[in-house]
């Protein structure tokens, strides 16, 4: 196994889009898109925890 070096994307200023063509080396054949998704470099999602109007077992979760 050979180490090749990690490709980070370029910091950008936020709010602007950008766009660059790659190869990927792959073991799956046929990788296509079936639409254009967008593919962001962060992606999260934060849940905020709330207790619920009756005392309950299960913990209630907010997106």
């Amino acid at each position: 196994v050979s180490r090749l070096s990690v490709r980070l994307a370029e910091k950008i200023a936020p709010g602007i889009r950008n766009s660059e063509l790659l190869d990927v080396v792959t073991n799956v054949w046929g990788l296509t898109s079936r639409e254009n998704i967008p593919i962001y470099r962060y992606d999260f999602r934060v849940l905020e925890e709330y207790p619920p109007k009756k005392v309950a077992k299960n913990l209630h979760l907010k997106k």
